[in-house]
């Protein structure tokens, strides 16, 4: 999707809820179909490497924004805060994502030894630059949209995974959590944005960084569904 003129905050976030990345094939197909073991397991390991690596990459993104951006930092941190189990180490999500690859019959070793394809490294660059390497208002854009659209993958993983009988709701916490958790995130960037972009130089620049970022995500799960089902995304072929 093509960078597009914004003219306020309500338009940006409405771009960024009718990107195709929220209703992509991936979420659909994992929604609606069932996921072979093996399949399960591919796509955990990839999608575990991805959020494993994220804290990192959102620690780096607060540690470079200006220290008089208050307002951004707070909001920043918040949404770190809860990612990271809001002060308890066994609720932190990656936690809680670790708890769904045991139930599965993924060890610590199968996730620690995961090899990234490339769709999944090109996200986490993405991020890496737009987070750390460029100016921070394209970087709070960036957040925005990681935030904004990390909410619908949930409305599809959490029914989806409701369909196979033998998950306990333990295991299926981490989905749980997040259809409620990822909304809360959202609004927090939301705040940020209102608080931070003052002029409409700055909203474009929040724009810029947003729609780089769901362009990104959205080749993101072209790449998990290529990997999972060893063909390409439906829309994608000629």
């Amino acid at each position: 999707m093509a960078p597009v003129a914004v003219l306020d905050i309500p338009s940006l976030i409405e771009d960024l809820s009718t990107h195709p990345v929220n209703s992509n094939p991936f979420f659909q197909a994992f929604k609606d179909r069932y996921l072979s073991p093996r399949q399960m397991r591919v796509f955990v390991k990839q999608y575990h490497y991805f959020c494993f690596h994220f804290i990192k990459v959102l620690e780096g993104l607060l540690y470079r924004t200006p220290v008089e951006e208050l307002n951004m930092r707070v909001e920043l941190t918040k949404t770190l805060y809860s990612e990271l189990g809001s002060g308890c180490a066994n609720q932190a999500h990656i936690r809680q994502l670790q708890t769904f690859a045991r139930s599965i019959g993924l060890r610590p070793y199968d996730l620690q030894e995961v090899e990234p394809i490339s769709e999944v490294m090109d996200y986490l660059d993405t991020l890496h630059k737009l987070f750390i390497d460029s100016d921070y208002l394209t970087a709070l854009g960036a957040e925005l949209a990681v935030e904004t659209t990390a909410a619908s993958e949930f409305t599809f993983f959490y029914p989806g995974l409701q369909k196979y009988e033998h998950f306990s709701q333990e295991d299926l916490e981490f989905f749980e959590l997040h259809l409620i958790e990822e909304i809360q995130h959202g609004n927090w960037l939301v705040q940020a944005v209102q608080n931070t972009a003052k002029t409409s130089d700055d909203l474009e620049l929040v724009s810029l960084g947003a729609i780089a970022t769901a362009d990104a995500w959205l080749a993101f799960w072209d790449g998990i569904y290529r990997c999972v089902f060893e063909t390409i995304p439906p829309q994608r072929i000629r």
